[in-house]
């Protein structure tokens, strides 16, 4: 019995820490694109071309750059700071995050449609995100 607690503890420790990797990963990368938006809103910095907005209900990457830093950025960064503090709801918040990353990308991928490998890559890093968050709620 013994031996199976440990090995649950050791199980959990690796998972907790792949949520915590994957939190990080998305909070500076959300920090830094939203940034860099901020900063140039006109995209020529990061390649993104204004025309990409056509049909959106955007004019510059400014409002995209100020939710990318404040929700996937912070919003990440705190949620990877709540997880590093075994907070009693940090399953929920990585949940939460996880899937306004997933949100983001459908809506990005659905406005200007497929534009780089990142929209896939931060679908999944999201989807993850979520599933080690429910993960998290439901061994608590």
């Amino acid at each position: 019995m013994i031996f199976y607690m440990k090995q649950m503890n050791q199980k959990s420790k690796i998972l907790r820490t792949g949520l915590l990797l994957i939190q990080l990963f998305n909070g500076i990368s959300g920090v830094v694109g939203g940034f860099l938006l901020i900063k140039d809103p006109s995209g020529t910095g990061l390649g993104m071309p204004l025309s990409w907005l056509d049909g959106t209900p955007f004019s510059s990457y400014l409002v995209p750059g100020v939710v990318l830093l404040v929700i996937n950025g912070l919003g990440n960064l705190g949620g990877s700071l709540v997880t590093l503090m075994k907070y009693r709801h940090a399953g929920r918040i990585a949940a939460f995050f996880g899937a306004a990353m997933m949100i983001w990308i459908i809506s990005q991928v659905s406005w200007i449609g497929y534009q780089s490998g990142l929209q896939p890559l931060y679908f999944v890093t999201g989807l993850a995100q979520s599933i080690l968050g429910l993960w998290w709620t439901r061994r608590k």
